[in-house]
């Protein structure tokens, strides 16, 4: 009996230590991501790139996780979670410590691509592990968790770009070397695969990609609608506040104020969320965003009123994808997780490409309109979540 409670003691130990090691891998991906994109693009700024090459280098990461993440599932069916996350980290350290090592902008563009395919593999890697061993009631809260790594880690980014006004190599080597510290520590851990079986009729990944898109599509929605947030208030929302009077610091301020906030509400809306429902929470969340985002069509001259619509709006939105990531896999079976994860991946960056294309648009019309863009996108999706049915899933 001791030796066999010694050895459960053992797993458990096991089990913590890996999520823990999950979440700092998160962590260091959302720091790397939030120290890349703000500092490369001021020093292409300084070397005098022009605005439209230095946004299409920024975009270049995306391109690199869309490319990536197609090509991920069968790695990771036959190789393990650790292998295919050890791949993610490695490129992604490559690349770091090469930005300073070539100041050009085509090398950049290159460097970026790698680092957003790195990115999405261990991102991938990292969500199937994690929602493969976690429990449907504990899902929510386990994502949350998960979410708040990755923002955490993307706010804390930025702090570390001044540091390449003392030495201009040093932000880069410390995120690269945070990057191999966490891959030393994961080559340490026992790798484990997907264990079930995948039926014969879903050998092929078209099969596999039809099934989820015909019977989980709705869940695939909150991330494509969080990348498109995400990703718009980043690009097109500093340009709108701009033109409308504001000046660098108070916008910054509005957009970490939206971060801080998501963080602070993330893991009680996963707890809602596993008491109440994924779907019911969603909905319910995305109907307060685009109250708020409605609001703001009104108030949008006024700070102390923006301030107060972003940090709310932050608090019911920032969970968003990770929400949805676990409503997936609600809904689907264990064996269709890996490609449910990489759909949700992709489905994140194309809204993640798509958002600063609408925003740049929607900055053209009269300025009561364009909060008017996330209203739209956040009502729809609660209406498609509302009106959404799950199917059962049957193999013929």
């Amino acid at each position: 009996m001791l030796c066999l409670i010694q050895k459960m003691k053992g797993s458990c130990f096991v089990v913590s230590r890996r999520f823990a090691l999950i979440l700092s891998i998160v962590f260091i991906s959302g720091f790397t991501q939030g120290l890349l994109i703000p500092l490369l693009s001021i020093l292409l700024e300084r070397q005098g790139t022009p605005a439209y090459i230095n946004g299409l280098s920024a975009a270049v990461l995306y391109i690199g996780v869309i490319v990536a993440a197609p090509l991920m599932e069968k790695p990771l069916r036959r190789h393990g979670y650790v292998p295919v996350i050890s791949f993610g980290l490695s490129l992604v350290a490559v690349a770091v410590f090469a930005f300073p090592l070539l100041p050009s902008v085509l090398a950049w563009m290159v460097l970026r691509f790698i680092v957003g395919f790195g990115d999405q593999t261990l991102h991938y890697g990292s969500q199937v592990w994690v929602t493969s061993i976690t429990p449907n009631e504990r899902l929510g809260r386990t994502m949350s968790l998960y979410g708040m790594a990755f923002g955490l880690g993307f706010a804390l980014g930025p702090l570390a770009a001044p540091l390449v006004d003392y030495i201009d190599w040093l932000p880069f080597v410390l995120t690269g070397t945070l990057t191999v510290i966490v891959l030393v520590l994961l080559r340490r851990l026992p790798n484990e695969k997907p264990t079930d079986i995948m039926p014969e009729e879903l050998q092929s990944a078209a099969s596999r990609y039809r099934l989820v898109l015909a019977s989980a599509w709705f869940t695939l929605l909150p991330g494509f609608t969080y990348g498109f947030l995400e990703a718009t208030l980043n690009a097109s929302f500093p340009v709108f506040a701009t033109r409308n009077g504001y000046a660098l610091s108070e916008t910054s301020a509005l957009i970490t104020t939206f971060v801080v906030s998501s963080l602070i509400m993330q893991l009680p809306l996963g707890r809602l969320a596993d008491h109440f429902g994924k779907r019911r929470t969603l909905i319910t969340v995305l109907c307060i965003g685009a109250s708020a985002f409605l609001a703001a069509c009104f108030f949008f001259e006024s700070y102390g009123a923006l301030f107060a619509i972003f940090a709310f709006s932050g608090m019911a939105l920032g969970s968003t994808y990770s929400l949805g990531v676990a409503y997936m896999t609600e809904q689907l079976p264990s064996h269709l997780l890996p490609t449910g994860n990489l759909l949700a991946g992709i489905s994140f960056s194309l809204g993640s490409i798509l958002g600063p294309i609408a925003g740049s648009v929607f900055v053209l019309l009269p300025p009561a309109f364009y909060f008017s863009l996330f209203v739209g996108v956040l009502f729809t999706l609660a209406y498609l979540l509302f009106r959404s049915t799950a199917k059962s899933i049957q193999i013929k």
